[in-house]
């Protein structure tokens, strides 16, 4: 059967991607270097690890879906997921663009299938997804295009209220692991989540963070989620800014994994604007 093999958290923001571009230029801004350094070791890792597969959880920003048809959880599959337009053209500028993440159509069907008709998560299926910032902001920190693996990608909602709860990001986790489980293929498979830690990026509240309560989220992710599940996302938005409630996605992670997990790895810091942060884990062999 097929097996996950570890879970990375990682944060995201559009001017992550745009600051790596411009450093690829020799051209980084001195906020966003310590990111770009301090990634080094998650590229690493992942080589290392050396994936068959991705399961991707994250979310998109209206530049996919939109208010007129927003899915709470929404799955892709096809053969490739382009970069989505985000109004400044394809990334990275003057150059060839990043070419898409590449899928695996078997395997994003079988996954389905399962989640849908025994977990009874209802997914609406994405024969074609453009994926934004969402992935390709950190995607070139880590891994070098060609991409690594195919990736099968789950979008969340959370731009439209109301937004799954912790508690159900978790399950979802939980259920792609089993799902992973079910598949009949030798595939190792990594699960990625994304969200932005502490930010705000509208209202009056504009550009607060907290990087206490990211390193708090870092720290008891691994051995204390549930005390990180219970509070609620109104606390984490009141904390954190209302952009913080994408933390919740890491819990599909997390949950994804066993307990015997060992953490590889764990990087934060605070370029501008949105909290970044890192956490690698691997399953023992």
């Amino acid at each position: 059967m097929a097996r996950i093999v570890g879970g990375l958290g990682i944060s995201h923001t559009p001017s992550m991607g745009l600051a790596f571009d411009a450093g690829m230029k020799g051209e980084w801004e001195p906020a966003w270097k310590p990111w770009f350094d301090g990634t080094r070791p998650v590229k690493e890792w992942l080589a290392d690890l050396a994936p068959d597969h991705i399961v991707c959880v994250y979310n998109d920003h209206l530049n996919h879906f939109t208010f007129e048809a927003y899915p709470t959880f929404a799955i892709g599959v096809a053969d490739a997921f382009p970069q989505a337009d985000e109004g400044w053209g394809p990334r990275p500028a003057g150059g060839p663009p990043f070419p898409p993440v590449p899928g695996d159509t078997d395997f994003a069907w079988a996954l389905t299938e399962h989640l849908i008709r025994t977990e009874s998560f209802d997914l609406t299926v994405c024969q074609e997804l453009a994926l934004d910032h969402g992935v390709y902001s950190w995607l070139p920190y880590i891994a070098d295009a060609p991409w690594p693996a195919p990736m099968t990608p789950i979008a969340v909602n959370m731009i439209r209220h109301p937004i799954p709860t912790a508690q159900r990001l978790r399950d979802l986790g939980a259920a792609i692991r089993r799902a992973v489980e079910n598949l009949e293929s030798d595939a190792r498979v990594l699960v990625i989540a994304t969200g932005g830690m502490s930010h705000q990026i509208s209202g009056t509240r504009f550009g607060i963070a907290n990087e206490d309560l990211d390193r708090y989220f870092l720290a008891n992710l691994k051995d204390n989620m549930p005390a990180l599940v219970d509070l609620p996302q109104t606390e984490w938005m009141r904390l954190g800014g209302t952009e913080a409630a994408e933390l919740g996605i890491w819990f599909a992670m997390r949950a994804a994994l066993s307990d015997r997990i060992d953490e590889i790895y764990r990087y934060q810091v605070f370029p501008k604007i949105t909290g970044c942060g890192v956490i690698a884990f691997q399953e023992p062999s």
